[in-house]
């Protein structure tokens, strides 16, 4: 019995053989003590004949509930854990790319209709977007930052981030920003990952409208630590040991959310795709593949292609199914370069040498800054 409770397997043929078996030997073993449970009266007869079949029914119902327990538990599990699988591997995809040439007849039409659930988080008319000052170059576009001033009010500005796509661009690519302007609104709802505010879906360009976090990259802040130039705007930023804790409870919950709530991964897990406020909370960032995760249920090679390399589990470097067990890998090189001030992963190794080097069953030793608590 211990050994079908043991079991990661749906009952094989040897496992229905060893229950029969013991099945078997329970019924030899009780026919051997019969003579025990039979008395010379006739109360004594009907007591043994009702409690030898009970022994052998019992057995049996313990047998197919363990069976049907472990089934259950593994059906579970599975669901709980998505699989997600990469594009270029699944037959009958092409992989043909989309028409790039703009035109203004079909992005006028793709402007005429109306998504209901972007119609509810359109930037309000008395507001306007100013100041913008570029940060970086995302995949549709330009990501900025910029302050949201509504008109005739005296209150203060509000700071914003702005992903905006190029108005030159194809009908495609304006198909796909406004399924990830969705895509953000339906799933950014948790503490720990980036807020949506607004959108502008109704105009051009088309832009996405996201809370700032006063700090800005995680990233860019450790990096400020390590130098000791932290911003100091009315608050001391002193990274201790408990501080790195609650910022990566912070972050675990967010990637707890998209794998048990939404049944997405997050996919490139890094410092870089986390913002920090200024009372160090922390959000998460960087949802491009669980977006594309979400649109097309599976995860284009090229775009798992664009995580370096240092921060992926070996099953992505060998280009298996992807799961969330390989967020918890990321999340593992996260806190590496949290607790080492943004220091990359492997700094000895070459991105080329990392796979070879973890299949020879090699770690990164603890950080000196690492204390045993952590």
């Amino acid at each position: 019995m211990c050994w079908v409770i043991g079991s990661d397997s749906l009952p094989s043929p040897s496992t229905i053989g060893h229950c029969t078996w013991l099945l078997a030997s329970t019924e030899r073993f009780i026919s051997s003590i019969s003579p025990w449970f039979f008395v010379a009266d006739e109360n004594g007869m009907r007591g043994a004949m009702i409690i030898i079949p009970s022994f052998l029914a019992s057995s049996t119902l313990l047998v197919v509930v363990v069976i049907v327990w472990r089934t259950c538990r593994r059906g579970r599990d599975a669901e709980q854990e998505p699989i997600i699988l990469l594009e270029d591997d699944v037959p009958g995809q092409d992989g043909k790319e989309y028409d790039s040439r703009p035109t203004a007849t079909s992005a006028e039409r793709t402007l005429e209709f109306k998504d209901s659930l972007l119609a509810k988080w359109e930037l309000p008319k008395d507001r306007h977007i100013q100041e913008e000052e570029f940060l970086c170059m995302g995949r549709y576009g330009q990501i900025s930052r910029a302050t949201v001033i509504q008109t005739g009010s005296l209150g203060p500005s509000l700071s914003v981030i702005l992903r905006k796509l190029p108005v030159a661009t194809s009908p495609q690519e304006m198909k796909d920003f406004i399924e990830m302007m969705k895509f953000h609104i339906k799933i950014c709802k948790h503490d720990s990952l980036v807020k949506v505010l607004w959108c502008q879906s109704q105009a051009l360009p088309l832009c996405l409208i996201l809370e700032a976090m006063s700090l800005g990259n995680l990233l860019h802040f450790l990096w400020q630590a390590r130098q000791g130039d932290l911003p100091n705007k009315g608050n001391i930023y002193e990274l201790t040991e408990k501080s790195v804790f609650t910022m990566a409870i912070q972050i675990a919950r967010g990637l707890e959310y998209l794998t048990a709530s939404q049944k997405l991964i997050h996919g490139d897990v890094a410092v870089r795709n986390v913002l920090i406020h200024q009372d160090t909370t922390v959000r998460l960032c960087g949802l491009g593949l669980a977006g594309e995760v979400h649109r097309r249920g599976m995860l284009p090679s090229r775009k798992a292609a664009e995580v370096p390399i240092k921060w992926l589990p070996p099953e992505r470097i060998l280009k298996h199914p992807v799961t969330a067990k390989g967020d918890v890998w990321s999340f593992g090189i996260l806190l590496y370069e949290m607790i080492t001030l943004g220091s990359p992963p492997y700094p000895t190794l070459l991105p080329s040498e990392v796979l070879s080097w973890l299949q020879r069953q090699h770690r990164m030793p603890k950080p000196e800054q690492c204390g045993n608590n952590l």
